[in-house]
């Protein structure tokens, strides 16, 4: 019966999601639809008195699994201040009631996996998302017209293993996505911190105490083994055991940054090829590695005629772009100390970023291509260990050049803006991209060189963490007018481009730490919205662009960060408590600085303080308490707000000093009290209620106040 079961489960679930599979913008889909035929035959359908006749029939799909969750998300936000943003862009109405939280999330997700023979392996998730969004002012309750939906979600996998005299062969083919990571420069996924008040999707299945006990214990916690992957789609060769300790892998087909196998559909035909060789030597490790992202930036390949005198004439691709990265690396792993180490080389190659033309002859058959922008990067890391340093030290030293433009890896990118708003899209830009970024310790941005250092001390029960961040541009490219596209969001398509874009590429982008998952979904995956066009959201996450007004620009900007981190673990009333405090404080200035400045030399000033509390007062029943503070203070040498808090431009819409300007003065409070009841090992009721304000000083209508509400009921099977 069992196996009936499972086979039903398959066809309610497999047959019309993977049926009616549609591809979403945010995530990677495979977008063709299947077929899934099951095995009716058992030992049950042979009786005694034919078993001698009847065929034998085979048990194709032994050691099939299936397992996923069912969750309930509901999410009520009441704002007494708001963000004047266009209500189909993302949930800023003073009033919201929604089933999910506008992000493509599962409300039921089922994995299905198994082996077909010994050497073959499959894995797929489907999801269902309800996607029926409520929302409502003073009126009656309206619906989105988004629907429902089911869609692959992160995994449609078929595998095959082959073990032979020289090695193990592991084929991986399909999406969904497929998770691979390779090196920092090349294919990799930089994680983010998150605060442990907030409810993700991927939680995991277990006790939620136990969460934060690691949180507490490792200083991680437990989550999505995916988290620091790439997602893909296409195909994966890998070959492990090889002779003389080699390892290698090959990738073909789709990342993220390039769009799933219906990119069409977004007029980016892009495709990308990556691999690695590995060598063991005792417990080090070293290894060759290379990627390449190419294609075209639409549907049909536009060539531009080039005259090279007399009536001769080269033809060139015009809108074609590739990403190419070429590393080697190490990590040698010692008894009081480990090192990594990564050097290579990459270039960046479009239309409007290009060393000129490949050789070529005349006619249309024989385009030409140009030629790509070189930089380096490099990237070394020692990690000690106690015994040595009495301290255990994480010292890392990088420099990233401005074309190594690579959105597949952990390299956040500060230098190249390609795309401006498409003319069918308005107000769409280009989301990976970051101008003038303050990163957090150890994430790496190019055009950028810098040092990061952690250290962490145990004082009985008190576990303290210490982070600091120094970097400076490489080139400051404030003469850049490739770049800037907040020029066309505030001034407006009819302003005189040279005027305007040239003090928009020396600006300063920081995140929202607080309230940065509230901020996030006012406008989803935009650049330029709020009330001063400034606010950047990502997925859950939230940035705010300042412009720097000099006019005499000679120098680089330098960014300096400093992180503690504090954790304490006692007994109150028998139960367990945990406290933690986060504090990071940064400053970017117009020259090196070892430790933030605290000065209005500094052109922007950032504080996040974040206190929280877990109290197990029951073995099924936990207590979460948050409080979180802001402070954003900006000098009078970026953009301005008069006396009636609007921005200060020219007659061509650009932000300019006035001696009667006031900065950027923003302060935000975060209050929040949540409940954790794991009435089963397999199920949980987790409710959380916020209460968040933020407000300008000066920008008097960057405000907003409010509190929400969420309710998830989450059963894993």
């Amino acid at each position: 019966m069992k196996r009936y079961f499972v086979f039903l489960l398959c066809g309610l679930f497999l047959y019309p999601a993977l049926l009616f599979a549609h591809v979403e913008s945010d995530t990677l889909s495979l977008g063709k639809s299947l077929m899934y035929k099951k095995y009716s035959g058992g030992p049950s359908a042979i009786t005694l008195s034919n078993a001698k006749a009847a065929k034998p029939k085979r048990n194709f799909f032994k050691n099939m699994r299936y397992s996923g969750y069912a969750r309930v998300y509901i999410l009520h936000r009441q704002m007494q201040e708001y963000y004047n943003i266009a209500p189909t862009n993302g949930l800023s109405l003073p009033v919201n009631l929604t089933v999910g939280d506008g992000y493509q999330q599962p409300l039921l997700l089922f994995r299905l996996e198994g082996n077909p023979t010994a050497k073959t392996y499959f894995q797929s998730e489907i999801q269902f998302d309800h996607r029926l969004l409520t929302r409502y002012t003073t009126g009656p309750f309206t619906s989105d017209t988004l629907g429902r939906g089911a869609s692959l979600f992160v995994i449609f996998k078929l595998q095959g293993a082959i073990e032979t005299k020289i090695g193990k062969f592991t084929l991986t083919a399909g999406g969904g996505a497929n998770w691979f990571r390779i090196s920092p420069s090349t294919l990799w996924g930089y994680q983010y911190r998150d605060d442990l008040f907030e409810r993700y999707p991927w939680e995991p299945e277990g006790h939620d105490f136990a969460r934060y006990n690691s949180n507490y214990a490792t200083g991680d916690i437990p989550r999505d083994q995916r988290f620091g992957m790439q997602a893909t789609q296409g195909f994966i060769l890998e070959g492990t055991n090889l002779p003389a300790g080699f390892d290698a892998a090959v990738l073909y087909g789709k990342t993220q940054s390039t769009g799933g196998f219906q990119s069409y559909l977004t007029n980016s035909p892009q495709n990308f090829f990556a691999g690695r060789i590995g060598k063991k030597l005792g417990d080090h490790k070293i290894g060759a590695n290379y990627f390449n992202s190419f294609g075209y930036t639409d549907n049909q390949i536009k060539y531009k005629g080039i005259s090279m005198g007399s009536s001769d004439s080269i033809f060139v691709e015009d809108n074609r772009i590739s990403t190419l990265i070429a590393t080697v690396d190490a990590r040698l792993e010692f008894k009081k100390f480990n090192i990594y180490a990564e050097l290579g080389g990459g270039s960046y190659n479009s239309r409007q970023y290009n060393d000129g033309l490949r050789k070529s002859k005349e006619g249309l058959d024989q385009a030409s291509r140009y030629k790509g922008l070189w930089s380096e990067t490099l990237f070394l890391e020692i990690d000690t260990k106690k015994e040595l340093t009495y301290l255990p030290i994480k010292l890392s030293v990088y420099r990233i050049g401005q074309y190594i433009v690579n959105n597949s890896s952990s390299i956040s990118n500060t230098s190249v803006e390609e795309a401006k708003a498409a003319p069918d899209v308005p107000n769409r830009f280009y989301t990976n991209y970051y101008d003038g970024m303050v990163t957090d310790i150890g994430q790496l941005a190019n055009n950028r060189q810098g040092v990061n250092l952690f250290t962490n001390k145990d004082f009985g029960k008190l576990k303290a963490k210490l982070g600091l961040g120094i970097a400076q541009e490489i080139v400051n490219l404030v003469n850049d007018k490739r770049n800037g596209a907040r020029a066309y969001a505030v001034a407006g398509s009819g302003a005189d481009t040279n005027s305007v874009i040239t003090p928009y590429t020396n600006s300063i982008t920081f995140e929202h730490r607080l309230n940065g998952v509230t901020r996030s979904r006012f406008g989803f995956y935009e650049r330029f919205t709020g009330p001063y066009q400034r606010t950047h959201s990502i997925f859950r996450r939230s940035y705010d662009n300042i412009v720097i007004t000099d006019t005499d620009v000679n120098y680089k900007k330098s960014f300096s960060t400093a992180q503690l981190d504090l954790k304490y673990k006692l007994r109150l009333f028998g139960k367990e408590l945990l406290l933690t405090n986060f504090a990071n404080y940064s400053s970017v200035q117009d020259d090196w600085s070892p430790i933030p400045v605290f000065t209005d030399r500094a052109f922007l000033r950032y504080f996040y303080e974040e206190f929280m509390a877990f109290y197990a007062i029951h073995p099924k029943l936990t207590i979460v308490g948050f409080w979180g503070m802001e402070r954003v203070v900006a000098n009078n040498r970026t953009e301005l707000a008069d006396a009636n808090g609007d921005l200060i431009t020219n007659a061509a819409g650009r932000p300019v000093a006035d001696p009667n300007g006031k900065p950027v003065d923003q302060t935000g409070y975060g209050y929040g009290l949540g409940l954790d009841y794991n009435f089963h090992s397999s199920a949980s009721l987790n409710i959380r209620q916020r209460w968040f304000e933020h407000k300008d000083k000066n920008f008097t209508r960057d405000r907003f106040s409010g509190h929400e509400m969420t309710i998830e009921f989450k059963v894993f099977f």
